[in-house]
């Protein structure tokens, strides 16, 4: 029996979070969905990014790497307190699990490089794509 190290990898890492406490950490990998928005105050403009699950936080800059630094540490201070409080801190609104696509079978191809249109289309082995994991 062959087995893949990448889902075996993937499957780990989710086992992982799925067991851990729910401390800052186990936060922070939650995939939570950010929203945002461009704000103009006068002649300046700024972002302002949001935890979709937990619009309550917010992290504004002129940059969008500003702005999401600023996220981030808003995001880390309103856990800590939530958890020291014993508030209840909503889970990501989206749970992600990375599935292995497989590479479309060499046969598909015809000899002068045409590809069947109804063979699925991948970028070969490595290939991956995002699936909402049923809640």
């Amino acid at each position: 029996m062959r087995v893949d190290l990448a889902v075996l990898a993937d499957y780990a890492t989710w086992m992982q979070r799925r067991t851990m406490t729910r401390d800052l950490e186990y936060y922070r990998l939650q995939p939570y969905s950010r929203t945002f928005e461009i704000r103009t105050e006068g002649s300046e403009r700024y972002l302002l990014y949001r935890i979709k699950g937990i619009p309550t936080i917010a992290g504004d800059g002129a940059t969008k790497d500003h702005a999401l630094r600023n996220l981030r540490a808003a995001f880390d201070d309103y856990i800590t307190w939530a958890l020291d409080e014993g508030l209840e801190i909503p889970d990501a609104d989206r749970l992600v699990v990375l599935e292995p696509t497989p590479a479309a079978p060499a046969h598909e191809v015809g000899a002068d490089g045409s590809i069947d249109a109804d063979a699925p289309r991948t970028a070969g082995p490595a290939t991956r794509r995002l699936t909402a994991a049923a809640a």
